[in-house]
């Protein structure tokens, strides 16, 4: 599920006063996110071709959250200035974010010079290039595989941080094949995308890397795809100590800007 941003709960034609009110939510929302990307380097949010190895990501989902369009554009300018990789992701194309907001992103990174690059192409010692890292969480793989000729379209491609593989159906883990054959990254997203941090402090940390991480990396090599370069939290969510143990797994680890340590 996407990270708690504010949800608007407002009509489709609200009255003036209403509308005033959502766009101050929606203004307050966003400065409160550039005032927290103050308090951080320049790079927090993209990937600098350096050896760090916990990636922080924003969510650009716009129908159950407000996207942050201003700190997206600067982190793509920073990108393009820098030849870093601006790291951003969303959820369910369609429920979460539209198709919409999808081609905006597209166009702007295309705009602004950007390559696109799978988490699978962030190797240390790669030739260092200004890209774009755009991911999609969860297991929402039927609207994934609606987003194909989209992609095409703009010659991108995504990484697909999955989640519940044990419940996918044989249609859905064909479809995830395709898109693996296309040339997008499949990454593991948990098992039952449970919130880490709770995980483990009702359970253990023992517990959630043996019933919620380990599990999800070894049935991904299990269907016959790569070794995961990167696992990624649910809901962002994490702590130094997640942190370090899950990189005794993984190369990486995915964090949302609440988490990130930069």
């Amino acid at each position: 599920m996407p990270e708690r941003w504010p949800v608007s709960t407002c009509p489709a034609n609200p009255r003036p006063h209403v509308r005033r009110a959502r766009y101050r939510a929606a203004a307050v929302a966003i400065a409160a996110c550039l005032a927290l990307a103050a308090c951080h380097d320049e790079y927090w949010l993209t990937y600098p071709w350096d050896d760090r190895q916990i990636l922080c990501s924003l969510a650009f989902d716009d129908l159950s959250a407000v996207a942050n369009w201003e700190l997206i554009n600067e982190q793509l300018e920073v990108a393009s200035r820098t030849n870093a990789v601006a790291l951003v992701h969303a959820h369910v194309p369609g429920e979460s974010v539209s198709i919409a907001a999808i081609e905006r992103l597209l166009t702007m990174a295309g705009q602004a010079g950007l390559s696109y690059l799978t988490y699978r192409d962030l190797e240390v010692g790669a030739p260092r290039q200004a890209g774009i890292a755009i991911a999609f969480d969860d297991n929402a793989i039927e609207a994934w595989f609606g987003l194909r000729d989209q992609l095409a379209a703009h010659r991108a491609h995504v990484t697909f941080f999955v989640t519940r593989w044990h419940s996918r159906t044989d249609d859905e883990r064909a479809m995830i094949r395709t898109l693996a054959d296309d040339g997008d990254d499949i990454e593991p997203h948990s098992v039952n995308h449970l919130n880490a941090v709770d995980y483990v402090r009702n359970h253990g940390l023992d517990a959630y890397m043996a019933d919620e991480v380990i599990p999800s990396i070894d049935v991904l090599t299990q269907a016959g795809y790569p070794p995961a370069t990167i696992y990624a939290f649910p809901f962002g969510s994490s702590t130094d100590e997640l942190n370090d143990a899950v990189l005794k797994v993984v190369p990486r680890v995915r964090v949302s800007p609440g988490s990130c340590p930069y």
